[in-house]
């Protein structure tokens, strides 16, 4: 006899949520002090990255503009 394929999509679908929910159960979550710190760790990064790269770009910028503004 055939399953119906709804069925065994529901069927499916349960059983992996089951298994996400005990993985979820085996996490070692960071304390918020250690959370936080590096939070902070990252966001600082990101500013100066993106600080260093738009220095970079302005650098870029007048060196191109100089040169093609002088070919014509």
């Amino acid at each position: 006899m055939k399953s119906n394929p709804v069925s065994d999509f529901i069927k499916k679908t349960k059983q992996y949520l089951y298994e996400v929910r005990a993985e979820l159960g085996k996490i070692v979550w960071p304390e918020k002090d250690k959370a936080t710190k590096t939070t902070y760790v990252v966001v600082i990064f990101i500013v100066l990255v993106t600080a260093f790269l738009g220095l970079i770009d302005v650098f870029f910028s007048k060196i191109f503009s100089y040169f093609f503004s002088n070919l014509a």
